[in-house]
């Protein structure tokens, strides 16, 4: 019998999920670690015994040892992989699924300039809203055919195509243009994807590649509070934050109730965080919501996502997300940060079963 475990943020995301990934992968073998949707803005920082990683293109259970598997619905970024592989203390196996939409500089690029036009706090500048919409109003090639079928030359006009897109409407700052022209920027993207493609398996869903492991963890990003409205605002992030797309994964891979033991996990804080702009009705001075709460290590300010927020966490509406989101399954709570807030005991009287974390330490 298989093993699959789906771990969900409950709220706003940075609610611990790489670091409830990495505790159900400790010790295990033969673990695929499924990045499930969203792309490398997630941030899931997380402490092990080899050591300390703020995980974006890769799974929060790589240095426990876990493959790395970027679903469909995964957006991969060929200068983030190459950036954050480069920092790794642990290299994994990586698969990567044929269909996964890739960002280039140019999306990431045009994503920082609107936001600076906005004065804008709501995006962390990955370019993940700008790749999605370009692929439903272009023509785009996958991944591999890039870099394994079109000449250097075809890449290079491929490359401003997506750049003209973004000219066609936006406009470029001044102090943009010297990086927005430069031809090294795509120059040195071209061996990113390059690298990316050595260092990843491609896959279908039926490969036997990834059909071969024993347990299954799917690690979500963002949380049940961003999930998609089909909108790029503030308060949502473009892919379905909850079950959703890993049921999806998993009929695809074949799993199901006869062959493999499914467990959801619902990660929470005791309280509320949220980054940057948004709607947050519920925030509160952290002194106020508990003498406890300390200032979050790993979410300083930056100009990106702004002022890392608090608020006040309604049980209750914690728990209709949740009934709304679970598709009648049973779940567990992953309770995280009790040891800045105790309130383990009103947890156990909404929720049937949870489990607790003190330590950032896994």
């Amino acid at each position: 019998m298989k093993t699959a475990r789906i771990v969900i943020g409950g709220n706003n995301g940075d609610e611990g999920k790489g670091t409830v990934v990495a505790k159900y992968t400790k010790g295990r073998q033969n673990v695929l670690n499924v990045l499930t949707n969203g792309g490398s803005q997630r941030g899931h920082s997380v402490i092990t015994d080899v050591g300390e990683h703020t995980f974006q293109h890769f799974g929060s259970g790589t240095y426990y040892g876990a493959s790395n598997y970027y679903s469909s619905f995964f957006v991969i970024n060929p200068m983030q992989f190459r950036k954050e592989w480069d920092e790794l203390v642990v290299k994994p196996t990586v698969y990567r699924d044929e269909r996964c939409r890739w960002s280039t500089p140019f999306d990431m690029i045009a994503n920082s300039i609107t936001e600076e036009q906005k004065n804008s706090h709501a995006s962390c500048r990955m370019g993940i809203w700008n790749t999605i919409k370009r692929y439903t109003e272009t023509a785009t090639r996958s991944f591999d055919e890039f870099v394994q079928l079109l000449p250097l030359r075809m890449k290079f006009e491929y490359i401003s195509r997506v750049k003209q897109y973004y000219e066609h409407r936006i406009t470029i700052p001044e102090q943009w243009k010297s990086i927005w022209n430069n031809p090294n920027l795509v120059l040195h993207f071209i061996e990113d994807c390059k690298f990316m493609f050595e260092h990843t398996v491609r896959v279908s869903p039926k490969s036997s590649d990834i059909l071969k492991f024993d347990n299954y963890i799917f690690e979500n990003g963002q949380g049940l509070l961003l999930s998609d409205t089909g909108k790029d605002t503030a308060d949502t992030t473009p892919s379905k934050t909850g079950i959703k797309y890993s049921e999806v994964i998993m009929r695809e891979l074949g799993l199901n109730d006869d062959n493999c033991n499914t467990t959801l996990h619902y990660v929470t804080r005791p309280y509320l965080t949220r980054h940057g702009d948004g709607i947050f009705t519920q925030q509160s001075d952290r002194k106020n919501i508990s003498s406890g709460v300390m200032e979050d290590r790993t979410n300083h300010y930056n100009d990106a996502q702004g002022e890392f927020r608090y608020g006040k966490l309604d049980i209750d509406e914690l728990n209709n997300r949740i009934c709304n989101d679970c598709n009648n399954r049973d779940f567990m709570v992953e309770l995280t940060h009790c040891d800045e807030m105790d309130r383990v005991s009103e947890f156990r009287k909404v929720f049937k079963n949870v489990e607790t974390i003190d330590s950032p330490i896994v």
